[in-house]
């Protein structure tokens, strides 16, 4: 058999830290803890850190295993996982100048080239890699040896054959199955590589390992747990192919294994929430009323579907996606049943490119253009843009900046092309000018096609103007002007005045940090003409920022301006003082008066806006809470209850802070957090010692608990007061919302008179004798700030009492409701219908009926109502004749069992 394989899997080479980049988010964290502990671990540390079970944990290990990212070690007969990392390029070479033998023909190098670990029942591969660096070609045998009868038995080839030319490289691979029988031990084995025919003194070579076998993992499943199946049936090596803009339909099979009646809820959290589509079977409440459904309700031992959909959007990008899917069970909600489906989404390698025109017409400058590509695609492209002339005569440069474009899906770029003439003595002397050809050449560097791979463009090199004849002309006009105004000059030339020449200051911006003051410097001529120079400085809205100063000259420099000036033909000063220091934007202006006219100023002349820059306040590095979402408690004696939002938060420059305060409202704005103030002037205060830390002049906090009362949603924000600030912050900074989830309101007891009633609670009312009120009590359960109701009255109440209620005396119905509703509205009530009526021998419960002439109407009997058995009372127990006879003298008087209220007596005729 020959067998020449060229694989160059990087899994194979070991883990780089580009794979560790692709990982999906619960393998790379794996994979980082792992390099973080280069010692082995076990199973219970890597589910521990994870905060999964053992079972989702091992799920993960084994496809990094698999993949050969992770490796198995048996030590003192418990398997450890340590990673894999890919050897560098010296290390490989290293590897492979030991394995060629000086003189050798033949480089081996085999994958894994030592001890290898597998479970039971798994699959392993070994890479053989051979370079035949003799001068002839050679067939060459690669086997495992017989004394590795095992191994020989797991591997479906155990004798391959290469055939290499000179320089050449081949590879071999054997695949081994073992079976989950095998028995776990360590199993020594040997492969030989041979070229009897052609390398006969240099073979065989061979190179030993071991293979440690260990004990198969199975998962105990209880045979009352929930299962569930997912069709299609997928892989990561036969994904579902999900075309652009296109839909997965997911059935999602669950078998209720248990013996209690469940509820199935199924999520994915691992994709965007607009991506999927969960569909429950809908349910029948009532005959013709179909209602929808928030779950799969399965009685025991039955099978139910749930229809499981993907949309991923048109601009999605393509690739393999392998979303985690979680069923729920209202039973148990602590059972995790995980499974994994994998679909890719198919690429679309639309890409429109366009060149834009932004000046083709030139004379003397260079020609724009601009090339723009719309990624209509779902994958990433690379174009290489490149200009090439089309004319014969390289009269032009061409510059395309950039020159290889990255276009994401969904996205646009563009480039910009530079076309310029360079050759001057092409230029045409008249006509319409000259058309220059040239286009613009697309390659993607990932060989992806491309729709229009060249671009077509030209430039119009205009002719030359006419004026350009004229320039002889123009010159002896220029020369003839020149002598007049030199003349004019000579004849009637005014009197000389000081004139600025330059004012500005030494520079644009300053540091108030570093106590810096604004320093001017100026040039002015004439300065023997000079009376006097004034410098006033103003603030950018106009208002004086520092006294005005006159320097009087009278012929000589003052003395203040020595230091800093030099007086001849020009009077240069530089770097003057001035008493601008404060934080702002200042423009000064310097104004010459002469000594002929020392009351207006002969030159005026302002500077540039010149900045102090505030001392920088200090910033907010990070503000968040612990976690977005609680869960409120019942009142607790502890310090902190578990439901107290807890804050996070890093702030540098720590010594220029004043003082922290933090403040709660909701999304509605209103305070339901009130103002926490810390004063960090001496450092960190008392309250903040167990959760502050102070490093480098940066205060880190962790887990500071809030005043958060009760359930609801809050929006947190940080207030900066620095030692400079009075009213206002120098700096905030908000969370996001995060939510208190309220206590489940539940109604625990509604009783009449001490019992249970039932919906319809029956009165007999004596118009002689009122009845007693009702002794109505309850008890409710929920969150802090739940209402509860009595209605229709007395309306709002506490959570537990008892009310006296009084008794209707009129014949009728009432329907009294307890009612509980928490902050988010949600209800949970509980009813019961008071029915009063007279008793039916009584005179005035006899209705007035109209008489038939020869009728008599007739009663029906009605049937004798079924004895209710009271509460409390076992079914094998018959209540006691004082319960069914002798009512209870304080409760109102029930119906008698024999005799029609008056509401249930019918209509009849006299």
């Amino acid at each position: 058999m020959t067998a020449i394989n060229s694989r160059t899997s990087n899994s194979q080479l070991g883990l780089s830290m580009a794979d560790v980049l692709l990982l999906p988010p619960q393998q790379r964290k794996i994979v980082q803890w792992l390099i973080k502990h280069p010692d082995s671990v076990t199973l219970t540390q890597v589910s521990i850190h994870l905060d999964l079970n053992q079972q989702a944990t091992l799920a993960l290990l084994d496809e990094l295993v698999d993949e050969g990212f992770v490796q198995q070690i048996l030590t003192g007969g418990e398997v450890k996982y340590r990673v894999n990392l890919a050897a560098k390029r010296g290390i490989q070479q290293q590897n492979l100048q030991q394995t060629l033998a000086p003189g050798n023909p033949l480089a081996i190098i085999f994958n894994p080239s030592g001890d290898y670990a597998v479970q039971a029942g798994a699959k392993f591969e070994i890479n053989v890699t051979v370079t035949n660096k003799g001068q002839e070609s050679a067939l060459i045998d690669i086997f495992i040896d017989e004394l590795s009868p095992q191994l020989i038995q797991w591997c479906d080839a155990p004798k391959q054959r290469l055939a290499l030319s000179p320089n050449s490289v081949g590879e071999v691979l054997f695949e081994f199955q073992v079976p989950v029988t095998a028995i776990p031990s360590t199993y020594n084995y040997a492969i030989v590589v041979d070229a009897p025919l052609h390398y006969p003194e240099d073979t065989p070579i061979r190179h030993g390992a071991k293979i440690q076998v260990l004990p198969a993992i199975e998962t105990v499943v209880r045979v009352s747990d929930p299962t569930f199946s997912l069709l299609p049936l997928t892989s990561s090596r036969s994904p579902a192919k999900i075309p652009p803009g296109g839909i997965l339909q997911v059935n999602v099979n669950v078998h209720n294994r248990s013996d209690r009646v469940d509820r199935f809820r199924l999520s994915c959290l691992d994709l965007p929430e607009e991506w999927v589509s969960i569909r429950y079977p809908e349910g029948l409440e009532t005959a013709g009323l179909v209602i929808p459904n928030m779950g799969l309700n399965l009685n025991p031992g039955e099978k139910g579907e749930i229809l499981l959909q993907f949309q991923p959007p048109l601009g999605a990008n393509a690739g393999l996606y392998y979303p985690s899917i979680r069923l729920y069970s209202a039973n148990n909600p602590d059972l995790m049943l995980l499974d994994v489906i994998y679909w890719e989404i198919l690429p679309s390698y639309l890409l429109n490119a366009e060149m834009l025109i932004v000046v083709n017409r030139v004379r003397r400058k260079g020609g724009t253009f601009e090339v723009k590509l719309t990624n209509a695609g779902n994958t990433v492209r690379e174009i290489t843009c490149e200009a090439v002339p089309v004319d014969e005569d390289q009269v032009c440069t061409y510059v395309t900046s950039p020159t290889v474009l990255r276009v994401l899906p969904g996205e646009k770029a563009a480039t910009q092309v530079t076309v310029t003439p360079v050759k001057w003595w092409y230029r045409p002397m008249f006509g319409a000018g000259r058309l220059l050809n040239f286009r613009i050449e697309l390659t993607d560097q990932q060989q992806f096609p491309l729709p229009n791979p060249a671009l077509p463009g030209s430039l119009i090199w205009e002719p030359r103007p006419w004026w350009q004849f004229l320039l002889v002309l123009l010159t002896a006009l220029g020369i003839i002007g020149a002598i007049a105004f030199l003349i004019w000059l000579w004849l009637f030339r005014p009197p000389a005045v000081p004139k600025i020449l330059q004012f500005l200051s030494s520079d644009a911006t300053y540091q108030a940090s570093n106590n810096d003051f604004i320093r001017l410097s100026w040039q002015i001529r004439h300065p023997k003409k000079l009376q006097t120079i004034s410098l006033t400085g103003l603030f950018a809205d106009g208002t004086a920022a520092v006294q005005p100063i006159v320097y009087t000259f009278n012929g000589k420099l003052p003395q203040e301006l020595q230091p800093f000036c030099q007086m001849g033909a020009v009077l240069t000063c530089s770097n003057v003082p001035t008493d601008a220091r404060k934080p702002g934007e200042y423009t000064f202006q310097l104004q010459a008066f002469a000594n002929n006219n020392p009351d207006l100023p002969a030159d005026t002349i302002k500077t540039n806006t010149i900045k102090i820059v505030p001392i920088p306040p200090p910033q907010i590095l990070e503000f968040s809470p612990a976690q977005s979402v609680y869960q409120e408690v019942k009142p607790s004696t502890t310090k902190i209850s578990p439901d107290t939002i807890r804050l996070n938060w890093k702030i540098n420059d720590l010594d220029k802070i004043k003082e922290l305060r933090v403040i709660g409202r909701s999304p509605e704005n209103l305070v339901n957090s009130p103002l926490q103030t810390y004063n960090v002037t001496q450092g960190i205060p008392d309250t903040l010692k167990a959760f502050c830390n102070q490093q480098d002049n940066q205060l880190n906090c962790r887990k500071i608990p809030a005043n958060n009362r009760g359930a609801g949603d809050y929006i947190f924000e940080l207030q900066v007061f620095t030692k400079t600030d009075t009213d206002k912050p120098s700096i905030t900074q908000k969370t996001d919302l995060v939510k208190v989830q309220p206590l489940p309101s539940k109604i625990l007891e509604f009783k009449i008179d001490g019992n249970n009633p039932l919906p319809k609670y029956p009165i007999v009312i004596n118009p002689l004798k009122p009845n007693k009120p009702l002794n109505l009590s309850w008890k409710v359960e929920g969150s802090n700030n739940i209402k509860v109701q009595l209605l229709p009255a007395p309306g709002d109440i506490p959570r537990n009492g008892t009310i006296p209620y009084p008794v209707n005396q009129q014949p009728g119905s009432e329907t009294i409701t307890l009612q509980v509703t928490n902050t988010a509205g949600e209800k949970v009530t509980r009813s019961v219908t008071i029915e009063t009526f007279l008793p039916p021998n009584s005179a005035a419960n006899q209705p007035q009926l109209p008489q038939l002439e020869n009728a008599k109407p007739e009663i029906p009997t009605p049937p004798t109502p079924p004895t209710t058995q009271p509460p409390g009372t076992s079914p094998g127990t018959s209540p006691s004749p004082t319960n069914n006879t002798a009512p209870n003298p304080n409760s109102p008087t029930p119906s008698q069992p024999d005799k029609l209220s008056p509401l249930e007596l019918p209509p009849g005729f006299d």
